[in-house]
């Protein structure tokens, strides 16, 4: 119990985001207390807490995300003002005439959106917001109809997502670690059907979308305001008016997203290929997804601003809304940055060893897995990080079935399934705060809205576990 104090951190940081609704106040308090508890002192503190941003930034695949997320906002800033959105829009609108045909359009998208979660949120966030004209229905309802269907969703795509190949090696590691002699992607499809959080809350989340029945208050109230409302408060007038004035063009957003799904899914494969792999599924699990989308997206921004000028969009205007794009989703991109240099303190704090040492050796078997899940989701809630769970969480769940003949797919499918709830519920989670960014509502408030469908589905899944554990 050497190490409990590496959990206050992350206590503190949910504590104050949700007491003062601001999110960055209580990441930083947390990242603060976290490096003067490893270095006391204010300025050997503050040497320290921008010691950790600095190495959350510089990380690769970090700042890959980064980029991936201002040039997409800034590519759906370009494809705003040459008409791409409200074309599309004005195209979906003819197919949407009630609340629950925009919450099933909603759904649908993720069709063609299920790569990545932050790809589909900016993708279909802003092509919804714009649509819902047509009908009166709160932003919260149109946040949560697509939130729900990201991470929940992409945790059980077996291929093709940049969620695959990060789970697949996370499980491949530990494997190694503990000289476990079994196929890492064999194990991880094998926990797919026992990912019982993310099928709970996807059924709830398709059941609130057919009857209009939301588990919880705040979603379907949205604090008495319908979307249309809440835009005439907060949208930024100058620009709304420039925006009103735009020629609907549903092509300027047609082709370039036709082209980064097909460039993107040529370059997965490409790269899957020059890795050895033998075939196209095998591609898919080998190949950099993250860096192909992100070569894919370059190639995308070029194309579409070639096709905008083409198309007699003036290149000032293009370049003025391509910064713009990208800085709206600038608030996001400091709280993420936020939350990985929490993940990055956690290891100096001994966070790890401390859950372990909780976590203790004394478990039955059959209970593994609801112990891995229940501790796991607890991980999940403070960091915010379904990554960071999953890297932190894999070693102890495997090595805890391997100790006491537990099922490995269950326990596998424990740790996936709780660092979706974390990352779905706590409202330091990554989609929450790019969906709350995107749908421009109170970080904190839209995930106290959604706490409570996540929670019965934590209940649910609770109970599966358990019989789960007891059979298999």
């Amino acid at each position: 119990m050497e190490n409990w104090f590496s959990i206050v951190p992350f206590v503190i940081a949910v504590f104050v985001a949700m007491t003062t609704r601001q999110v960055l106040v209580g990441l930083g308090l947390g990242l603060l207390i976290g490096s003067y508890s490893l270095k006391p002192g204010i300025f050997n503190s503050l040497s320290k807490m921008s010691d950790y941003v600095f190495i959350a930034i510089s990380d690769r695949d970090n700042l890959r995300i980064i980029i991936f997320l201002f040039v997409f906002g800034g590519l759906v800033g370009m494809m705003q003002v040459a008409g791409g959105i409200k074309g599309f829009a004005k195209t979906v609108q003819k197919r949407i005439k009630t609340e629950r045909s925009a919450l099933i359009v909603a759904w649908s998208t993720i069709l063609v959106t299920f790569m990545d979660c932050e790809f589909r949120i900016m993708t279909t966030g802003p092509v919804m917001k714009a649509a819902k004209t047509s009908v009166a229905i709160t932003r919260a309802k149109l946040a949560y109809a697509i939130d729900v269907s990201t991470v929940p969703v992409i945790v059980l795509m077996p291929v093709a997502t940049t969620y695959t190949g990060y789970m697949v090696s996370v499980v491949g590691g530990s494997l190694n670690q503990l000289n476990i002699n079994r196929s890492p992607y064999q194990l991880f499809l094998a926990s797919i059907p026992f990912n019982f959080w993310a099928l709970s809350i996807v059924t709830i989340g398709i059941f609130a979308v057919l009857t209009g029945r939301y588990i919880g208050k705040g979603i379907d109230s949205n604090n008495g305001h319908n979307v249309s409302e809440i835009e005439e408060e907060i949208h930024r007038e100058s620009i709304e008016s420039e925006l009103e004035k735009v020629e609907p063009k549903a092509m300027n957003l047609i082709l370039p997203l036709l082209l980064l799904l097909s460039s993107t899914f040529y370059l997965i494969w490409q790269d899957g290929l020059h890795k050895g792999a033998n075939s196209f599924l095998d591609a898919m699990q080998q190949a950099d997804a993250t860096q192909a989308m992100l070569i894919a997206l370059f190639a995308t921004v070029i194309f579409s601003l070639c096709l905008f000028l083409l198309r007699k969009e003036k290149i000032s205007e293009l370049m003025f809304h391509f910064i713009d794009g990208g800085n709206q989703i600038i608030m996001a991109i400091i709280l993420l940055v936020l939350v990985w240099a929490l993940a990055n303190m956690a290891e100096d704090l001994g966070f790890s060893s401390f859950i372990t040492g909780t976590a203790g050796t004394f478990l039955s078997g059959a209970f593994v897995p609801v112990a891995v899940f229940l501790f796991g989701s607890l991980i999940a809630y403070f960091i915010g990080s379904s990554w960071g769970t999953w890297g932190l969480l894999m070693p102890l769940a495997i090595s805890l079935a391997e100790a006491t003949d537990a099922s490995l797919p269950l326990a596998v499918a424990a740790v996936f399934a709780a660092g979706s709830f974390g990352d779905f519920t706590s409202p330091l989670g990554e989609t929450t705060v790019t969906t709350a960014s995107v749908f421009d509502l109170p970080v904190v408030d839209y995930a106290k809205a959604k706490s409570a469908s996540s929670f019965v589905a934590l209940g649910v899944s609770t109970i599966l576990f358990v019989i789960a554990g007891l059979f298999f």
